[in-house]
């Protein structure tokens, strides 16, 4: 009997780490492309103090020349942090000029233990 729980126990944990696994790996992969138009945040003031819009430019105009990273807050609320592809970052950098400007982005988002990042390929002001 103790042979038959300690073999159920060991295909369970089996079971269970794949299952973890394959969340895992379906996580790292983009989801499709996509255009979103928000403002471009400073992710320190935002996340600490729900600061944006035009009283918070010239803070997180500092902020972000100062390498805090920049998200994108939509009209419905969703904040998405900003990353660079390694071939191109002409895109992103434009956008540090851009704190609590309404801009449109285009690229693939990217989620992972519940942060989502959005890979910045184009950009119009």
């Amino acid at each position: 009997m103790k042979k038959i729980i300690v073999f159920c126990s060991a295909m369970l944990l089996i079971v269970f780490v794949k299952v973890n696994v394959s969340q895992a790996q379906t996580a790292a992969k983009a989801d499709a492309k996509v255009t979103l138009t928000g403002e471009i945040v400073d992710m320190d003031c935002y996340m600490s103090m729900g600061a944006h819009g035009a009283d918070h430019k010239g803070c997180a105009m500092k902020c972000i020349a100062n390498g805090t990273p920049m998200g994108l807050l939509t009209s419905d609320g969703k904040v998405y942090v900003l990353t660079a592809p390694h071939d191109n970052q002409d895109p992103y950098n434009k956008l540090k000029k851009e704190a609590a400007a309404t801009v449109t982005v285009t690229g693939e988002v990217y989620t992972r233990g519940g942060v989502q990042s959005l890979q910045v390929d184009g950009v119009k002001m």
